[in-house]
């Protein structure tokens, strides 16, 4: 059987936003430190590539790239409030978006199975003409679009669980109904877009899906929403890749959030988008890290997931789970979808 890429570099070190910052390259220090731990007869380690300006363009202005490259030329440089830039952050984020499509194409060769992502900084807030939210350039549309194109993808699933809204890959993909987008995100909350009624447009609609979960959601509703809405959704769909856009800020120990998931609670949203990958894509599931600051929590987190990875998933993974306190919201958000079906 077919081994479980990585792709993680020390390079993604170089990435400095600010000592403060929380996004910053310690999250990276532990991931290395855990990729060094595993064992080498199931993972393999696929060094990463710098993304070419072509393939950056598939996704953003040629301004942006512009102005993200120029500040390569000053110590630190602040894009907006939240997302700072160092010398190296332009050729870092060229690295992340070229990791991320080096293991894309590992997995459509067969070269692995499956696999995870582990760069920096992340992208799915970042816009076609603006960075914001710690993102500068949006590798996972990035990635979604190299599918499309070099492996002629004709269906693609990304799925978001980062506690913050990917309003950045929403945009991208918002007309396309190649690419159906789930995004799982507390609300109200940053950046402000996820709401149920936001569903995709002309072509696009009905191929987003938002789910805004109110502070406080722990394993229990984010399972519950996976078996009664993002499983179904998923299975009508029926994907040829699978995209996850893995941040791990929705941990309860996450310093930037208010939920309550663990790492059994992501271990089970892995393997039941494992599942869905393995009934409708030939297994092919790519995993890349957005968010996730509590350095602990972090690491625990990706090695649950990885954990997962790397064995055949259960037959019914998300069976039994329920929550009454977020029923309505489910009921509201199948309501807004049914017309789709």
């Amino acid at each position: 059987m077919a081994k479980t890429g990585i792709v993680v570099d020390p390079e993604y070190l170089k990435h400095a936003p600010g000592e403060l910052h929380p996004e910053r390259p310690e999250r990276i220090k532990v991931l290395l430190d855990l990729a060094a731990s595993l064992d080498t007869a199931e993972f393999r380690l696929f060094p990463p590539r710098p993304a070419t300006r072509a393939e950056i363009e598939m996704c953003h202005s040629a301004e942006h790239i512009a102005l993200v490259e120029s500040t390569s030329r000053v110590n630190q440089f602040a894009l907006d409030g939240d997302t700072v830039t160092s010398r190296d952050s332009f050729a870092v984020s060229l690295l992340a978006a070229g990791g991320y499509m080096t293991l894309l194409d590992a997995i459509a060769s067969g070269e692995c199975r499956n696999g995870f992502a582990l760069v920096r900084p992340p992208g799915h807030h970042a816009r076609a003409e603006h960075a914001m939210g710690f993102c500068l350039f949006n590798t996972m549309a990035i990635g979604a679009e190299h599918l499309k194109r070099a492996h002629k993808a004709q269906r693609i699933l990304i799925m978001d669980w980062d506690v913050h809204h990917g309003n950045g890959t929403q945009e991208m993909f918002y007309t396309d109904p190649a690419v159906l987008f789930i995004s799982t995100h507390q609300y109200p909350f940053y950046p402000g877009t996820g709401a149920a009624r936001e569903v995709g447009n002309g072509a696009g609609e009905g191929y987003t899906m938002n789910i805004p979960l109110p502070a406080g959601c722990a394993d229990g509703e984010y399972l519950s929403v996976f078996r009664q809405l993002i499983r179904p959704a998923a299975e009508r769909f029926r994907p040829d890749w699978i995209l996850v856009s893995a941040g791990f800020d929705p941990h309860k120990r996450d310093p930037l959030a208010g939920m309550g998931v663990t790492e059994a609670g992501f271990a089970a949203m892995a393997r039941g988008l494992l599942r869905l990958a393995n009934d409708s894509a030939a297994g092919r599931i790519a995993f890349l890290l957005e968010g996730g600051y509590d350095l602990a929590a972090l690491s625990a987190s990706v090695a649950a997931v990885l954990s997962e990875m790397r064995r055949l998933p259960a037959a019914d993974p998300l069976a039994g789970a329920a929550s009454e306190r977020i029923e309505p919201l489910i009921k509201g958000i199948l309501d807004i979808h049914e017309k789709y079906h």
